[in-house]
């Protein structure tokens, strides 16, 4: 296991040091809640943009790495997805980019602009409270029977590949007959997105 957890630690460098000598890429700017939001790719990398590499690999448990595929119907995003959806229905207010990760780890390790907290387990079968969740993201229910015709379209990350967050929230969700098709796995989470340099914020939210 540790020679796994240092493999990915190394893995993670690696793309780090690639992410410095490749070039910076276009501005995304679009509006979330009246706020003006800009995401673009920094030539250099922040000191502490490891952290989350290395938070995200020290308890990998087993199997440790994420499938490129959580849930038939699902499908599985890239950097250049993410930031298209945040620019696309995210903006409109059709989307929402969910961080199903801890309060606690969002706040420690920084989160990605314009992205709403809801860890899996609010989404879990055994929280009674899911039922307002499930209304909050545009799904309507009449006579204890939910329609999903209105609900929000979703792209949901947590720390990387070598974390259960996202999967977990996808397949509870999947599995109370949120439409696959209106969900979006971005699996590389704030492990990547760190590494290659993209913006993030830290506190608040």
């Amino acid at each position: 296991m540790k020679r796994t957890v240092l493999a990915c630690i190394a893995i993670g460098t690696s793309s780090a040091a690639v992410a410095q000598t490749l070039p910076v890429t276009a501005d995304a700017v679009f509006t979330f809640n009246g706020q003006e939001i800009t995401i673009s790719r920094s030539a250099t990398l922040p000191a502490d943009s490891f952290d989350v590499v290395s938070r995200a690999y020290s308890d990998c448990p087993a199997p440790c790495l994420s499938p490129m595929i959580v849930a038939s119907g699902v499908a599985t995003f890239g950097e250049l997805d993410v930031i298209e959806f945040m620019s696309g229905p995210v903006e409109d207010g059709d989307g929402l980019l969910i961080d199903a990760r801890l309060p606690a780890d969002r706040q420690a390790g920084g989160f990605i602009p314009a992205s709403v907290n809801i860890p899996s387990a609010t989404v879990a079968p055994e929280n009674p409270y899911r039922d307002e969740i499930f209304l909050a993201l545009g799904v309507e229910q009449f006579q204890g029977i939910f329609s999903f015709d209105a609900a929000l379209s979703l792209v949901v990350f947590d720390d990387g590949p070598a974390t259960q967050d996202a999967p977990t929230f996808i397949t509870d969700m999947v599995d109370a007959g949120y439409p696959p098709e209106k969900i979006s796995y971005y699996r590389g989470g704030m492990q990547v997105w760190t590494t290659l340099g993209l913006t993030t914020q830290k506190g608040g939210q």
